[in-house]
């Protein structure tokens, strides 16, 4: 429920009923122009009326009429041919912010954009429709397919590494459409992860996980939800980059930089680890890293060397900081190359009293190679990580609030803690919105902006357990107008089954590969090239090429001249992506002169890109977890409900847990109360718990979940009117001195 001014609270408890309102489209206060208005929300869902609250989205939609100002009409002024001058500020697109309260003061209720105006003619009457935040999230929609889930190099055991979530699904689209939960990825990003419910990247490549990534906290996460890395081993994940990015024959050089937690970790490992490795062709890699201890006071450290195992790098420049405090920490490290491949590192440090650090470590062991970018190593031990990201810069943050993206980002949503692994993030079409929709209602979940702009995820967990207590009590005696209580079978689910997706025996085919026909290109210095292929369904994410001597797959080789004698190495980059159902593989010349994509021999294609995909023998099993009610099976008899999560349930843990939740509520038919007429009050939000008390018709005192609000405003009035469903249900039947008839008439034989 939302909060309100002493105020406002003294003004509802007076009985108050004077409305307030505001107004403004595109930024200008247009209240006193507004003839009526409408404001409705709910949950939508396909599940049974009365279980509405268990799962849904809701697009808020406000209604406007527009009356003229000045002796102009409002057709006139804000009709779809009106001037620009004046017709702008209602255009479809344009921002809308509504509020509404009464003693004088107004609660926001609404912020969106129009979605539709319509003039009629010979009145004085425009009419606009608007729609929330959801309105922002119409693009198409796209979520990565990583294989590391079922790759079948990664050590994965049962279910203690999630790939991903429903959560992390949707904060990916959310931060697509920029809503965020935390420091966004950089336009300059090479490999970017939230973290929020997943190890999933957004930007680059998951290739492969160990250690255990099963931990998922809110509480003390350093913006919204972090991974929890183990403090009795490491969690590792490695990527790849969106891009294998040259690395010194350029001006950039690269930032690393993640966000830390360390509340109540006071022993064990307490570690980060962020690790670069560069490659060049059958050469060994060189590892650059960026490493965090909290033990004995803390020490961030710059390595470099060939060994795999970083910390036993003889090539280290340590320095002892002051961690001795508990909170949000930054970390971040500025990699600059010379000429040579000398790289020199400087730390950046943001501590949790709000103190800022930055650390010239140097440079450590023998100059980088030039070469490609290969993969990008993560290893956290205790600690509670968020926000992991890998960026080729053109300068180094000039100080803190730079290194952080301050002023740069507003955080605006909130996410429930994750509750359902994915290994497979399911194949997605249709709109942002459209896909949160269908994810909400897989898992029992809500979506949702409120008032204020901000998007609320609340996962099924919150409905497992009825209320206690209500945020409002409305009464017939003051409150409420008027009600409708319905009661019906169709509620009643006493054998709940959910469908959910086993890909425990799937592995990905690893040998699967796209190649060219055979031909040489040359890239002009400063120029790009661009290859694509076809793409489909069963195909998981293909990372960019290396760049090697001799062709094999996930290579790409580039050479100096027409022939193809001598190889060029770190003069491309190459960057893969999805779009529209193709593979496209993009090249950037980075070098000042020509290079050519070249063949090793005349029947060798130049290409050869590696494409996991879902092994063509093998697929997901479909299993499926139940749950039922025996006493209410007797009652009701056998009132069966199956749910199909689309995929987006993977594990029988979450199944089980979800079959529970519907048969819980399902059980016994829960009354949905209907045209709840209630005394106005702009605090009450979807998914508030109200106590209903009328003792002079209905006989009922009962708490219900707001499922559906519907307010409206003309004339210096305010009408609202809820829609609830109830927590628990009147108790067992009794049948007390009935006897049902039986269902065939004992007296007619056949």
């Amino acid at each position: 429920m939302r909060p309100g001014s002493a105020e406002l609270i003294s003004a509802l408890n007076s009985g108050e009923r004077q409305p307030s309102q505001t107004v403004r489209l595109g930024g200008k206060d247009m209240s006193a122009q507004v003839q009526s208005w409408t404001l409705e929300q709910s949950y939508g869902t396909d599940l049974p009326d009365a279980m509405r609250a268990y799962s849904g989205s809701s697009s808020a939609q406000l209604s406007l009429t527009l009356g003229g100002t000045n002796g102009r009409s409002a057709p006139a002024l804000y009709g779809p041919w009106a001037p620009r001058a004046t017709g702008d500020v209602v255009r479809p697109g344009q921002s809308v912010v509504h509020g509404w309260g009464v003693g004088g003061q107004a609660v926001p209720t609404f912020r969106g954009s129009v979605r539709a105006r319509s003039a009629q003619s010979g009145t004085d009457t425009v009419s606009v429709t608007a729609l929330d935040g959801a309105e922002r999230l119409r693009q198409p929609a796209s979520l990565p397919r990583p294989s590391g889930g079922i790759d079948p190099d990664t050590p994965f055991g049962s279910a203690t590494n999630w790939v991903s979530s429903p959560t992390w699904c949707v904060d990916h689209l959310l931060q697509r459409a920029g809503i965020h939960t935390c420091p966004p990825p950089r336009k300059e990003a090479l490999l970017y992860a939230s973290m929020h419910g997943g190890a999933a990247a957004n930007i680059g490549f998951l290739k492969s996980l160990s250690g255990d990534w099963s931990a998922w906290p809110k509480t003390n996460a350093p913006w919204d939800c972090a991974v929890q890395g183990s403090s009795k081993g490491t969690t590792k994940a490695e990527y790849a980059p969106q891009k294998r990015s040259v690395n010194r024959h350029h001006s950039e050089g690269f930032f690393l930089e993640a966000w830390v937690d360390n509340t109540g970790v006071t022993s064990g490992t307490r570690t980060l680890d962020l690790s670069l490795s560069w490659v060049r062709g059958t050469a060994a890699p060189v590892y650059t890293s960026m490493q965090v201890d909290f033990s004995d006071g803390g020490t961030i450290s710059y390595t470099n060397g060939t060994d795999p195992n970083l910390i036993t790098n003889s090539s280290v420049v340590s320095t002892v900081v002051d961690m001795y405090q508990f909170g949000r920490f930054f970390f971040g490290m500025w990699l600059k190359f010379s000429s040579t491949g000398v790289a020199t590192a400087e730390a950046i440090l943001g501590y949790p009293d709000g103190t800022e650090e930055i650390i010239k470590l140097g440079s450590a062991g023998s100059a980088i190679p030039a070469g490609a970018l290969g993969n990008v190593i993560l290893r956290i031990g205790g600690l509670r990580v968020e926000a992991v990201q890998v960026s080729q810069l053109a300068k180094r943050p000039a100080n803190l609030a730079d290194a952080t993206q301050k002023g740069k980002w507003k955080k605006s949503a909130r996410l429930d803690e994750p509750n359902v692994p994915l290994r497979v993030i399911p194949v997605v079409s249709g709109s942002s919105w459209e896909v949160i929709t269908s994810i909400a209602k897989a898992t029992l979940s809500t979506a949702a902006f409120d008032g204020d702009g901000i998007f609320h995820w609340r996962n099924g967990s919150r409905w497992a357990v009825a209320p206690s207590r209500a945020d409002l009590t409305v009464t017939s005696a003051r409150e409420i107008a008027a009600l409708s209580i319905t009661e019906e079978i169709d509620a009643c689910r006493n054998h709940c089954s959910v469908k959910w997706s086993n890909w425990f025996r799937v592995k990905a085919n690893k040998a699967t590969t796209k190649k060219t026909t055979p031909h040489m290109r040359e890239i002009p210095a400063g120029g790009s090239y661009t290859m694509s292929w076809d793409y489909g369904d069963e195909e998981l994410d293909t990372s960019p090429p290396f760049t090697a001597n001799e062709l094999a797959p996930d290579c790409i080789r580039f050479a100096t001249e027409r022939a193809g004698e001598t190889v060029v190495y770190g003069a491309v980059e190459v960057k893969v992506t999805r779009e529209a159902g193709a593979l496209v593989l993009e090249m950037f010349n980075r070098s000042k002169t020509s290079v050519w994509l070249t063949p090793t021999t005349l029947f060798d294609g130049p290409v050869t890109l590696l494409t996991p995909s879902v092994d063509s023998g093998a697929s997901p099993s479909d299993n499926w977890s139940a749950a039922w009610n025996t006493n209410s099976q007797k009652i009701y008899g056998v009132q069966e409900f199956e749910h199909d999560p689309g995929g987006w349930i993977q594990d029988s843990k979450s199944a089980s847990a979800v079959a529970s939740v519907l048969r819980d509520a399902g059980a016994y038919p829960l009354p949905l109360i209907g045209e709840v007429e209630i005394l106005p009050d702009p605090r009450i939000q979807l998914g508030d718990v109200i106590r209903v008390v009328d003792y002079t018709g209905a006989s009922l005192d009962t708490l219900a979940w707001v499922i559906g609000i519907r307010t409206s405003g003309a004339e210096g009035s305010v009408r609202q009117t809820l829609t609830l469903r109830a927590t628990s249900y009147n108790g067992t039947p009794l049948d007390a001195g009935l006897k049902p008839d039986p269902p065939v008439d004992p007296s007619v034989s056949i």
